[in-house]
């Protein structure tokens, strides 16, 4: 584990980045977790449901790494499919590295120089070109949104393991507990350590909530009973406060000058059954 001091002079390092660049709710303790995991070199995987906040905390993991400098980071925001993925990484080795060298099949080597070259690449040849420099460095891989593991992206991440610390996050726990048909026994983030991160406890979900009601200049009567209100349906999820905040900025969701949180519910509701008879319709 980190000391006390490294974990101090780290919370201290973020917060004088300014109010802007961390969120309201900072997660000090998942923070020097996932940094302890990453400075031993050793993979992390990151769960929650959705909206938690996942990916605006591995935002602010990604921007403290690179600023500090101390390991190379790959962000990939989105690990839909096995060719996004080396797509993402490929691309920022090339700009890494300058330029890259592919050989095919014909063991006819192929100098790489621009990112429209890499996108010509099959997955085999993106594969053993990212799998090739991610070795000639120390290298800390981020994924996120990785909730799709095929068969194909298992055996990728099985030897990127070997290759480079990895960062992964997804809505899955992928514990041996919450085992589902989603993945076989035999996947490699099963052995993976996890953390997970929770919706906001009422402290700071009424921080968030605070925010997000500031920023609507409007000046609600009764806001202790709002706050309460707000923290009770969205359980402490910002994603789900967010996302009330956005609908409140409407005039219509105002009544007699307080939300109408109902309303808001209702139609939130409502568009939640829309976008899922709009995805089996289109089949996404």
């Amino acid at each position: 584990m980190l000391s006390a001091s490294a974990e101090k002079r780290i919370i201290r390092s973020r917060k004088r980045r300014g109010p802007l660049a961390i969120s309201p709710v900072a997660r000090d303790t998942e923070f020097v977790t996932v940094l302890d995991h990453i400075s031993k070199r050793k993979s992390l995987h990151i769960y929650g449901e959705e909206g938690v906040g996942k990916s605006a905390f591995l935002d602010q993991v990604y921007d403290f790494l690179k600023a500090r400098g101390a390991v190379v980071s790959i962000y990939c925001r989105s690990s839909r499919t096995l060719r996004d993925i080396l797509l993402q990484m490929a691309l920022f080795l090339l700009g890494h590295f300058i330029h890259l060298e592919s050989v095919d099949k014909f063991k006819r080597v192929k100098e790489i120089q621009c990112g429209s070259d890499i996108k010509k690449l099959s997955i085999k040849a993106l594969r053993n070109i990212v799998y090739f420099y991610i070795s000639l460095g120390d290298f800390c891989v981020i994924l996120d949104h990785l909730e799709y593991v095929t068969p194909k992206i298992n055996g990728f991440l099985t030897i990127l393991y070997e290759k480079a610390t990895v960062i992964t996050a997804s809505r899955q726990s992928w514990k041996l507990t919450n085992y589902s048909f989603k993945g076989r026994l035999d996947y490699c983030l099963y052995l993976i350590p996890k953390l997970c991160i929770e919706n906001l406890k009422r402290k700071d979900a009424f921080l968030l909530i605070e925010i997000l009601c500031r920023n609507l200049h409007a000046d609600f009567p009764a806001r202790q009973r709002m706050f309460e209100e707000v923290f009770r349906i969205s359980k402490g999820n910002p994603g789900f406060i967010a996302k009330i905040f956005e609908k409140a900025r409407r005039p219509e969701y105002h009544k007699d000058n307080r939300l109408d949180l109902r309303l808001i519910m209702l139609d939130s509701r409502m568009e939640g059954i829309m976008g899922k008879i709009d995805a089996m319709k289109y089949g996404r």
